[in-house]
């Protein structure tokens, strides 16, 4: 899984980096909004996490614009701002998801994960044919109940 995250805090940059990796989620990092909005709009990303107070441009211009320029990429905001307005404002402006800071970072996996998910059409994450079981939050397969090790390219196939 690759994540665009557009955060200008390096601490918190890093932080959400950190966690991600341990998942084993890429993470491109972009520290000021007119370089997210680039590599939002170039695309490749399975979802952008998103804070809304960028040094140079306002996070729900961001939105916008991709929103705009029919980027269809699921996006997270992940902000300090709590008020239910600017959550409302978030989703009416094409946001799938609104995680406030402080967070636990279980519950941003978690969120991560099931936007991701239903993304690309799937409401479960353990899809059972036969004998065959796969996982696609742990990205496993499992043919009558051992692991059987894929490639990506293998995985992406299946």
């Amino acid at each position: 899984m690759r994540v665009l995250l557009i955060e200008d805090e390096p601490e918190m940059a890093n932080l959400i980096e950190l966690t991600l990796a341990s998942e084993g989620i890429v993470c491109d990092k972009a520290s000021v909004g007119v370089e997210g909005l680039r590599l939002g709009k170039v695309g490749g990303y399975d979802l952008v996490i998103l804070d809304l107070m960028l040094p140079d441009i306002n996070g729900f211009e961001i939105l916008l614009r991709l929103r705009a320029a029919k980027i269809k990429t699921p996006i997270l905001i992940l902000s300090s701002l709590t008020d239910t307005d600017q959550k409302i404002t978030g989703f009416s402006s094409g946001a799938d998801d609104y995680l406030t800071k402080p967070f636990v970072r279980e519950e941003l996996i978690a969120r991560i994960k099931a936007i991701v998910r239903r993304s690309k059409g799937h409401a479960a994450s353990v899809f059972r044919f036969d004998k065959v079981s796969v996982n696609l939050d742990a990205r496993s397969v499992e043919v009558n109940g051992k692991k059987v090790h894929l490639t990506n390219k293998e995985y992406a196939i299946l």
